[in-house]
C-alpha cells in the first residue's frame, strides 16, 4: 500500500514530534538498527542538545522557509512519516533535507521513496535543481538516498572542546581584523584548499561564495553581541582566515578556519592564535566543523583538547529543470509553417 503524501499542517506538529521521538527511541534500544534521521545537527545527541533546546525549535512548519510533508496510509490512523527541507545557504535553487522520519514498521525504501519523490516534485515546481543532505557515517538510510540518485561529495567531522584554558596570544605576522575588501582574498584561500567536486556543489564562483557568507544580511539580522568575529592573516595577500560565532543559551561557540597549506608553519600558528583569542574573549565550550581534506587541522585541534564527537557524509542530487520551449516564427517565415484545418 503506497504512502499518501501531503503538505504538513500546524495540527500535525504533535504527531510529527511523537514520530520523531519514537524513531530515536527505536535507535536507542540495544541491538536495534539505527533509523537514521538526517538533521541539521550531527548524529551525536550530546551536540544535539547543546545546539537545540527543543525539537519544535527546528521544525517551524508555519515558516515559509521550511517545506514539510507528511505521509499517511489509507485505513491507518496517524502520520506514518514526514520529510522536512529548507532553502540552503547556496540560494533558493538548493534545498537541504533536514529530517526524514518513518514509522519503523514501514518499508524504508517504499515509504522513503514516496516522501523523497514528493519533495523533488515540489522543489522542481519552485525552480529547485539541487538537493543536499547530511547523514551520519554508515547510516542504513544512506542506501535509500543512494538509490534515489544522491552521491557523496565530502565527509564532515564535528570537534568539540568543553573549554579552552587561558593562554597568551602568540605573535602571528599579518594577523588583523577582516575588512570588507578582504572577501575576495578569503575566497581565493577557500578555492585553493577546497576540492573541485566540493566547490562545484557549494560555491563554484566568488558570487556564490559571497552569497553563502551573507555579509550584509548577517550584519542586519544578527544582534551585535552575537555577530561573527573574523580575522585574516595578510602576508601581502590573504593566506589564512578565522571566524568565531559566539554561542548563547548553553550553545557552544562556533570556530571556523581556513589556511593555505604553505608555509607549513602557518596552520599551527593560526590555530594557536585563534584558540588564544577564543579563550580570552569567548570562554566556554567551542566546536568546529572540518572536512576530510582538513586532516592536518583536525590533528592539531585534537592535540589542543578537541574531541571528534560526530562524523557525517554530505550527499547531493542534482535534477534537470524542465523549461518549456517557445517557438518564435517571424512574419516573413510564416509561409514555411504548416497550416492545418
Amino acid at each position: 500500500m503506497r504512502l499518501q503524501v501531503r503538505p504538513a499542517q500546524l495540527k500535525d506538529l504533535g504527531a510529527i514530534e511523537s514520530l520523531y521521538r519514537r524513531q530515536l527511541g527505536e535507535g536507542d534500544r540495544p541491538g536495534a538498527a539505527t533509523a537514521g534521521a538526517p538533521r541539521r545537527q550531527f548524529a551525536s545527541k550530546r551536540l544535539w542538545f547543546l545546539l537545540n533546546s527543543t525539537f519544535a525549535s527546528i521544525l517551524p512548519i508555519t515558516s515559509s522557509a521550511d517545506h514539510v510533508y507528511v505521509g499517511e496510509l489509507p485505513g491507518k490512523s496517524g502520520i506514518q512519516g514526514f520529510i522536512q527541507a529548507e532553502v540552503a545557504p547556496m540560494g533558493s535553487h538548493v534545498w537541504q533535507i533536514l529530517n526524514l522520519c518513518l514509522n519503523p514498521d514501514l518499508d524504508r525504501f517504499g515509504a522513503g521513496t514516496a516522501l523523497l519523490d514528493q519533495l523533488f516534485n515540489e522543489g522542481l515546481q519552485r525552480g529547485v535543481s539541487k538537493f543536499i543532505v547530511r547523514l551520519p557515517l554508515d547510516d542504513p538510510i544512506g542506501d535509500l538516498f543512494r538509490a534515489r540518485g544522491f552521491t557523496a561529495y565530502a565527509t564532515e567531522h564535528a570537534l568539540l572542546a568543553e573549554s579552552l584554558s587561558a593562554r597568551p596570544a602568540p605573535p602571528l605576522s599579518g594577523w588583523r581584523a577582516m575588512r570588507r575588501e578582504d572577501a575576495f582574498g578569503v575566497y581565493l584561500v577557500y578555492a585553493a584548499v577546497t576540492p573541485r567536486q566540493v566547490a562545484a556543489v557549494e560555491a563554484n564562483s566568488f558570487a556564490e561564495w559571497r552569497h553563502i557568507m551573507q555579509e550584509t544580511s548577517w550584519r542586519s539580522r544578527v544582534p551585535r553581541a552575537v555577530r561573527q568575529r573574523r580575522f585574516v592573516v595578510d602576508l601581502v595577500q590573504v593566506v589564512g582566515w578565522m571566524g568565531v560565532s559566539p554561542g548563547s543559551g548553553g550553545r557552544p561557540h562556533t570556530l571556523s578556519l581556513l589556511s593555505l597549506a604553505e608555509p607549513k608553519e602557518l596552520l599551527p600558528a593560526l590555530i594557536d592564535r585563534s584558540l588564544a583569542y577564543v579563550a580570552q574573549h569567548h570562554p566556554g565550550p567551542v566546536w568546529c566543523s572540518l572536512r576530510q581534506y582538513h586532516e592536518p587541522a583536525i590533528t592539531l585541534l585534537k592535540h589542543q583538547g578537541f574531541e571528534v564527537i560526530a562524523s557525517q557524509t554530505l550527499m547531493v542530487r542534482e535534477l534537470a529543470l524542465k523549461v518549456p520551449a517557445r517557438l518564435k516564427v517571424g512574419i516573413r517565415d510564416k509561409r514555411l509553417v504548416p497550416q492545418y484545418g
